[in-house]
């Protein structure tokens, strides 16, 4: 799955290149200090770029996978599932809604278990760590990907994205439309139509 995140990265950046579009790929990133522990396909995916940013998400290497300080500040607290790495967040912003801006960081992250490794959501975190029977909070934990690398290619570089807008926002967003300026008819989800440019939606 590593080799066809890189290939789906690559062609995103080519289709970004000279498009306005309110989209950031960041460099790639060394890494050399990556904890041993940590998730090896989310340093690997972060290897390919620091960041990810559209106007609904952006996607961060956390401080947990870029050195061993970072890792072990890593809260130790008893609770339902080990706490987690936020891998990024939603950009709920009017901005980011109705004029297709870059978001800011803001609402609830995207979740990477530090021990196994997979990728999740959840609606409501405060609620959750209080509830310790699983039969309670299926309606607010949602799995996503078994690892970063697949999260990445599928849900962010990949075909699947649109259902991650649905599941954290809004299926509506997925239809959002500039309603005046030179962009008129055109989608405001940038991140959508570089996916579009780049043939990775099905």
């Amino acid at each position: 799955m590593l080799e066809e995140l890189r290939s789906r990265v690559e062609r995103c950046r080519a289709a970004a290149a000279g498009a306005d579009l309110a989209v950031e790929i960041g460099p790639p990133l060394e890494l050399p200090e990556a904890p041993a522990a940590a998730p090896a396909a989310a340093v690997a995916a972060f290897r390919l770029f620091e960041l990810v940013a559209g106007p609904l998400f952006r996607f961060d290497c956390p401080d947990e996978l870029r050195s061993i300080e970072g890792w072990q500040a890593l809260p130790g607290i008893e609770m339902l599932r080990p706490m987690p790495i936020t891998l990024g967040w939603e950009m709920w912003s009017w901005q980011s809604v109705t004029e297709g801006r870059l978001g800011i960081r803001g609402g609830e992250g995207i979740s990477l278990d530090p021990v196994e490794g997979d990728v999740y959501y959840v609606d409501d975190w405060a609620w959750f760590q209080r509830n310790i029977e699983w039969e309670e909070v299926e309606d607010v934990h949602h799995p996503i990907a078994p690892d970063a690398a697949t999260f990445f290619a599928e849900w962010v570089f990949g075909p699947r994205y649109p259902e991650l807008v649905a599941l954290v926002l809004s299926p509506s967003l997925l239809e959002q439309r500039f309603r005046k300026g030179r962009d008129k008819g055109e989608l405001t989800d940038a991140w959508l139509r570089l996916l579009q440019r780049a043939d990775l939606l099905r």
